[in-house]
């Protein structure tokens, strides 16, 4: 893994961060949710973005993608897999300014796409702790089938995370989740 190839949708440019990218993942990961919801460090410092650009989205057992819009190169947001030895994980995030456009589940689906095509990944699995239910809602409108609830170390802390599957033979419709998940009930 390291290297990505560039993907293109509709409305996004999909391609390996480079430095240029480094002050807009720094500023997206002042957000408290980001650094509440995904592994990056909290406090997220510029020497964090630095590292990510220049050694996590490198890493072998890894690909990431950072997120543009194709019309305007608006920094979006950040998504990528990571090997786990019986196919990859899937994680992501968006910048508070571009949440609610669909930015982020095109992105998601233009990587799944090619996680099974190009890469040969089988499966992909997500997990989420339990309160994020906007990455649920994404996972279950891009296919993921729930695979239920499990304790997870977070940076170091146990906590309940959902897991959910998605196999290169499985169905990429939207999926009905439990409501208590999705935040739906």
């Amino acid at each position: 893994m390291g290297e990505v190839a560039d993907l293109w949708t509709a409305r996004l440019h999909l391609r390996q961060p480079t430095d240029i990218d480094i002050d807009p993942i720094f500023d997206a990961c002042q957000d408290l949710d980001i650094q509440r919801f995904t592994l990056v460090p909290a406090p997220y410092t510029r020497g964090d973005a630095e590292f990510f650009v220049q050694v996590v989205a490198t890493a072998d057992r890894s690909y990431v993608w950072v997120i543009r819009t194709r019309d305007a190169d608006e920094f979006v947001g950040v998504v990528g897999f990571k090997d786990d030895e019986q196919g990859a994980a899937i994680g992501y995030w968006c910048a508070v300014a571009q949440r609610g456009r669909g930015y982020l589940g095109e992105a998601v689906a233009a990587v799944i796409d090619h996680g099974f095509g190009a890469l040969g990944i089988d499966p992909i699995s997500w997990s989420a702790l339990v309160d994020n239910s906007v990455s649920a809602r994404l996972a279950a409108t891009a296919g993921f089938r729930y695979t239920g609830r499990q304790i997870e170390t977070v940076r170091g802390i146990a906590n309940d995370v959902h897991t959910a599957l998605l196999r290169a033979t499985d169905s990429r419709q939207p999926r009905r989740w439990p409501d208590d998940v999705t935040g739906r009930g």
